[in-house]
């Protein structure tokens, strides 16, 4: 109808008329592209905010499972220390020290592996969405939290230390099946319920003496497993540092993408 109406008025040479027949058009062309900008921006921002969301969903799920990995290896170095002041000692020892000891040491080389990844940033990383989540202070806490720190974490506490193959290869199996049958590595659920960890818990000794006295005496002379636990507490020491970094980093990390929110 306005091409029809434009014509005409050419056709006439009512230029005024030309005028205010490409104004109109111009304008209505222009109105439909700030809306369709308007538009773009209006699904940027839902988009920007999902991100953001699901961003701070994996920060506090990671920090939820760095503190459950600080809490288990935490325990898995008690029972090691324990286990080690008993296994250098010379004096006798009853049957629970000699049941700690034995169980200490099988403890100790206890793992529960974890691995930073973080889906909705690498998501929105891939997408060239960072910019629009957060401000470039947040990126860097983002990039350093999910690159270097997680490098270092795994550098850390990654793969099976020498000690876990060394005391499983020592221990007699009946003793390591009783530790397994009698969840002396224990599932604790929390969160209402929607999310566990595992815990490191002195369970009962098995109905054996004899077979754990002779474990206790084989390990007292085994100066290779001394020697390798010592190196154990050690990892699990350097691993508790890293991971309350990490922890910390974390918490910074959440603090400053909410303050960009």
């Amino acid at each position: 109808m306005i091409l029809q109406r434009l014509a005409r008025a050419i056709r006439r040479q009512d230029w005024f008329t030309v005028v205010l027949e490409v104004a109109i058009v111009v304008a209505g062309i222009l109105i439909a592209l700030q809306v369709e900008n308007w538009n773009d921006e209006r699904k940027a921002r839902a988009e920007a905010a999902d991100w953001r969301r699901q961003i701070l969903a994996d920060l506090r799920q990671a920090r939820f499972d760095l503190e459950g990995r600080r809490t288990y290896n935490s325990q898995a170095l008690a029972f090691g220390e324990q286990s080690l002041e008993l296994l250098l000692s010379d004096a006798a020892l009853d049957d629970n020290e000699t049941w700690d000891m034995v169980l200490g040491a099988f403890q100790a080389g206890q793992i529960w592996p974890y691995r930073l990844d973080g889906p909705a940033f690498r998501q929105a990383q891939s997408a060239g969405g960072l910019g629009l989540v957060a401000g470039q202070e947040a990126i860097v806490t983002l990039a350093y939290f999910y690159d270097v720190s997680a490098y270092d974490y795994e550098l850390i506490t990654g793969g099976l230390p020498k000690y876990r193959s060394l005391i499983r290869e020592r221990m007699p199996w009946p003793l390591q099946a009783h530790i397994w049958d009698a969840n002396c590595q224990a599932d604790v659920f929390v969160e209402g319920g929607t999310d566990y960890r595992f815990e490191l818990v002195r369970c009962a000794p098995p109905d054996d003496p004899l077979l754990i006295r002779a474990a206790a005496e084989s390990l007292r002379a085994d100066r290779e497993v001394q020697d390798a636990l010592r190196g154990r507490l050690s990892q699990l020491k350097v691993s508790d540092a890293s991971t309350s970094r990490l922890i910390e980093r974390a918490d910074n990390a959440i603090r400053v993408l909410e303050d960009a929110g």
